[in-house]
């Protein structure tokens, strides 16, 4: 992975210090780990995710794929945020 950043450095490089959006994918791409969880895999998951998050289990550490996908994902965070908001709506 560190070739492959050095690689992208050179290429990018003078534009990679002026182009405000190289600096995040590269961050990006270095903090990708061997196994992560796709988008619609979180989403099968995120109710019990948030249930225990609602039980005040450390989901995180439950389920430590989700919560990295969460850190990464704006969109599924969103989601999260909204359901957790929902479940705590009273009926």
């Amino acid at each position: 992975m560190k070739h492959f950043l050095d690689w992208l450095k050179q290429i990018f490089s003078p534009p990679l210090q002026t182009d405000p959006l190289l600096p995040p994918l590269i961050r990006s791409l270095a903090d990708t780990k061997e196994r992560e969880l796709t988008c619609d895999e979180v989403h099968a998951l995120l109710d019990q995710f948030a249930e225990a998050v609602r039980r005040g289990e450390d989901a995180a550490r439950l389920m430590p794929l989700i919560q990295a996908h969460l850190d990464m994902c704006p969109d599924c965070r969103e989601e999260y945020e909204t359901l957790l908001h929902m479940m705590s709506v009273p009926d």
